[in-house]
């Protein structure tokens, strides 16, 4: 037993002697404690870092953010189309009886019916220059007519029919046209007077004593 309390007394003695030389060795309990408060200090460092990361993120997003990209709307045109004039055709001139009938064929008799020199003539040369060449001229059985008479065959054409008709209303006072039964000829014209003629005067009757 004397040896036991002399092991503890010189361990004591050995403790003390450490502490004496300055070194002292921290106990479990103080170990653990110091390490819990370092964690706790690093985790909040973290979880600041973390809070401040986030409010940036927020910030930058919030004042600068991304538009987003959309298609841009096609132009639509909403004015009415302008109309356009539509172009009216030209009108060509219809063509003369000529392009389908052979006027040389036709044949014409000119008779003078006014008794005045020249008249059947006068006309002959009028039809030629419409093209009607086959044109024969003589004296009227009257020779006191003032209406022009004419006459067509049902065989002329209506186109020759009206080109003579209106070269005749043209020239003669009045006109009148009716059918021919002639075999003879296609047309048969007895002179009247021409505008602003006069009748020609007849013959003074001799007295009778």
């Amino acid at each position: 037993m004397e040896e036991t309390q002399n092991q503890s007394q010189g361990f004591s003695q050995g403790t003390s002697q450490t502490q004496d030389n300055g070194v002292s060795f921290p106990t479990v309990g103080e170990q653990n404690k110091g390490g819990g408060a370092k964690t706790l200090l690093i985790i909040g460092i973290l979880a600041l870092i973390g809070i401040l990361g986030y409010v940036i993120y927020k910030s930058a997003t919030s004042d600068g953010a991304t538009p987003s990209l959309t298609e841009p709307t096609p132009y639509q045109n909403t004015a009415a189309p302008i109309q356009e004039p539509t172009p009216v055709p030209s009108v060509s001139p219809s063509a003369s009886p000529s392009a389908n009938v052979d006027k040389t064929k036709v044949k014409i008799q000119v008779q003078n019916g006014t008794g005045i020199t020249g008249e059947a003539a006068y006309l002959q040369t009028l039809l030629k220059g419409l093209g009607y060449t086959n044109v024969t001229v003589g004296n009227s059985t009257t020779q006191d007519n003032t209406d022009t008479e004419v006459s067509f065959s049902s065989s002329v054409s209506s186109d020759v029919v009206n080109e003579i008709t209106t070269k005749l209303n043209a020239t003669y006072q009045t006109v009148k046209k009716t059918s021919s039964t002639s075999t003879s000829y296609d047309v048969i014209i007895v002179t009247g007077l021409r505008k602003g003629a006069t009748a020609k005067p007849s013959a003074t009757p001799t007295a009778t004593p």
